[in-house]
C-alpha cells in the first residue's frame, strides 16, 4: 500500500511541474484505483486539461474506472443497506480489523460478495479480525440465557448452535449491543432455507427423500426450542420462527477455530460474507501470535475479481439444508436408499437377530461410485437376498478374522462390520435385480423424470431461486439412481458371460472407470474364483 501512496505523491509532483504531463495523470489514476479510491481517480481525469482527456489511453482508463465504480455502487449511498454497511465498516475498523486489499460489492440489496481491490499474491493476508470482534461459543455460554441452559444441563440435539442462536437473539433485541453494527448486516430473511419453504415450494421436492430430512430438521429445531423455553422461561419472548431463523444464520456462518489451544465455534464478521466456490481460493485460521482471525489468498487474484470461500465437498442435501443453496452438477451428491429384510424370508428371524432387531438400513449412495458406501450397499443387499444354508454366512464371518470362535452366539456378536463379497451366482443376480428394483421404486415416486428436470433447468427462465434449487436437488438424486440401475444391468450382463469374455465387454465400455469398484474389485474376483474352482 505504501508503494501506491508514494506513486500518488510522485505523480502529484510530476503534474505540478507540468500540468499537461500525460504519464503523471495516468500513473496517479492507476495508483488511486489500486488504493480503492475510484471516485478520486475519475475526478482527476475529468478535471485534467483537454489534451489529456482526449488521449485514447486515458479515455480507455476512464471507461474502466467508471465501469468499476458503477459495479461498486449498485446501491445509492442513502440506501438502507449502504447505511448499515458504512456503520459496520466504521465499527469494524475502529475495533482493529484490517481489510484494505478487499472490498464488499453489492449486486443487489440482498446479494453481495467480496472482491479484490488490487492484484493479490498467493498467501497474502486479505482480512484480519481481532479476537475482540469475534462472537465465540464461550461468550454465548456466559450470557444470561446460555448460563441457564448450562445449569439446566439440557440434552440439546445441537448444543453449540443453540447457545449461539440464543445469544444472537438476545443481542438482536438489545439496542445498545456492542455487536449491533455486525448483527444489522446479517440477512433479514432465510426463506431460501428449505425449513421455511411454503407447501407449494415443498411440492417441487415431491418424491425426494430430502423432504424427510427437512421435516426432521424442523422437528429437531422445535424440540431444542421447547427444551430451552421450558428451562429458561424468559426465552419464550422469542418465537420458534425467530429461533429457527437464528439457527439457520448460525449453521450457514459458523467457523470452527482453535483459540488458546481449545477448539471453539464462532461468528466472524466480514469473513462470513464470502460467497461459495468449490475451488479452495482462500483459507482461514485463528492466529495466536496476532490474537485474531486471518483470511489468506491461496493463489494469485486479479484486481476486481470476486474472492470465494469453499465450504468443502458436500452433498447438495447438506448445502441446501444448512446453507440454503445447491450446486449444479455436484459430483458429491448422495441419495439415501433404504434396504429392508423380507418378512417372508425363511431366514428372517436369524437375519433380524444379526441386525440387532432392526430390519432395515438406510445407506447413502454417492454419485462417485468409488465411495465405500457402494461396497456397504451391495454387502448389505447380499445378506438381505441370501437364501440357503446360514452356515455359509457363519463361515465367511469367521474367515474374515472377526472371531476364532464358532458358535452361533459368537456369530451374532461379530457380524457387524463384515462386508460380504458375492456369495453365489444366484444370490448376486438377486442382488443386482434387487438394486434395480430399489432404484426404480424411488424414481417412480417423483412427479418428473431426470430428462424432464434437465429440460426445466435449461428452458424455464421463470423459476424462482427456491424452485430452481429444488429441481437441481431432485435431478441430482435421480442421476445417481439411474447410474445405479445402469451398473446393476452391467453386472447382470457380465455375470452371465465367461470370465474372459466379461473382461473384454467391460474394457470396451467408455464409462468403465465409473463402475470399477463393483466390477473390478467385487464381481471379477468372484467370477475368477468360480473359474478356478471348475
Amino acid at each position: 500500500m505504501r508503494d501506491f501512496d508514494s506513486a500518488v505523491q510522485d505523480a502529484d509532483e510530476a503534474i505540478r511541474r507540468n500540468n499537461e504531463y500525460l504519464c503523471g495523470y495516468f500513473r496517479k489514476a492507476v495508483a488511486l484505483r489500486e488504493l480503492g479510491r475510484l471516485d478520486e481517480a475519475i475526478h482527476l481525469i475529468k478535471g485534467a486539461p483537454q489534451k489529456i482527456r482526449e488521449d485514447e489511453v486515458i479515455k480507455g482508463l476512464l471507461k474502466e474506472l467508471e465501469d468499476e465504480y458503477a459495479l461498486d455502487n449498485i446501491l445509492p449511498e442513502d440506501h438502507p443497506e449502504m447505511l448499515r454497511y458504512n456503520k459496520f465498516i466504521k465499527w469494524f475498523l475502529d475495533g482493529g480489523a484490517r481489510f484494505n486489499k478487499v472490498k464488499l460489492r453489492f449486486y443487489s440489496a440482498d446479494h453481495r460478495g467480496i472482491h479484490a481491490k488490487q492484484k493479490l499474491k498467493r498467501k497474502e493476508v486479505l482480512i484480519f479480525i481481532p479476537k475482540e470482534l469475534i462472537i465465540t461459543l464461550e461468550i454465548a455460554k456466559e450470557a444470561p440465557v446460555g448460563d441457564k441452559i448450562k445449569r439446566a444441563k439440557l440434552a440439546l440435539l445441537s448444543p453449540k448452535h443453540c447457545f449461539l442462536s440464543t445469544y444472537l437473539l438476545q443481542e438482536m433485541r438489545n439496542p445498545d449491543s456492542k455487536w449491533k453494527p455486525f448483527l444489522d448486516m446479517l440477512p433479514k430473511s432465510t426463506n431460501n432455507f428449505p425449513i421455511f419453504f411454503t407447501e407449494e415450494e415443498m411440492e417441487w421436492l415431491k418424491g425426494s427423500p430430502f423432504q424427510e430430512q427437512v421435516k426432521g430438521k424442523v422437528k429437531d429445531i422445535a424440540r431444542d426450542y421447547a427444551a430451552i423455553v421450558n428451562a429458561v422461561s424468559e426465552f419464550a419472548r422469542h418465537s420458534l420462527k425467530e429461533f429457527s431463523h437464528a439457527r439457520m444464520l448460525i449453521s450457514s456462518r459458523i467457523f470452527g477455530i482453535t483459540v488458546n489451544r481449545s477448539f471453539t465455534d464462532a461468528l466472524v464478521p466480514l469473513a462470513d460474507m464470502f460467497n461459495f466456490q468449490r475451488h479452495q481460493q482462500t483459507s482461514w485460521s485463528y492466529k495466536e501470535e496476532s490474537r485474531g482471525f486471518v483470511v489468506n489468498a491461496n493463489e494469485p487474484v486479479s484486481r476486481g475479481d470476486e474472492l470465494y470461500e469453499s465450504y468443502g465437498n458436500k452433498c447438495n442435501s447438506r448445502f441446501f439444508l444448512n446453507y440454503g443453496f445447491v450446486l449444479e452438477d455436484n459430483t458429491h451428491n448422495e441419495v439415501p436408499i433404504t434396504i429392508s429384510l423380507d418378512q417372508k424370508d425363511p431366514l428372517y428371524a436369524s437375519k433380524l437377530k444379526m441386525l440387532d432387531y432392526d430390519d432395515s438400513k438406510a445407506i447413502r449412495i454417492a454419485e462417485d461410485f468409488s465411495h465405500k458406501n457402494l461396497v456397504d450397499f451391495f454387502s448389505f443387499l447380499r445378506l438381505v437376498k441370501f437364501r440357503g444354508d446360514l452356515m455359509i454366512l457363519y463361515n465367511f464371518v469367521f474367515q474374515q478374522g472377526a472371531s476364532k470362535r464358532s458358535n452361533e452366539h459368537d456369530f451374532y456378536e461379530t457380524y457387524h462390520g463384515t462386508r460380504f463379497p458375492p456369495l453365489s451366482v444366484k444370490n448376486e443376480v438377486r442382488v443386482l435385480k434387487g438394486a434395480i428394483s430399489l432404484a426404480k421404486n424411488l424414481l417412480d415416486k417423483y412427479a418428473t423424470s431426470y430428462e424432464e428436470d434437465r429440460r426445466i433447468l435449461e428452458e424455464n427462465k421463470e423459476l424462482t431461486f427456491n424452485q430452481r434449487n429444488c429441481v437441481v436437488m431432485r435431478a441430482g438424486e435421480k442421476k445417481i439412481l439411474l447410474k445405479l440401475i445402469d451398473l446393476a444391468k452391467l453386472g447382470l450382463e457380465l455375470i452371465k458371460l465367461p470370465f474372459k469374455k466379461a473382461k473384454e465387454v467391460y474394457e470396451m465400455r467408455e464409462d468403465k472407470n465409473m463402475y470399477r469398484i463393483y466390477v473390478v474389485e467385487m464381481l471379477f474376483p468372484f467370477m475368477h474364483s468360480l473359474r478356478n474352482n471348475l
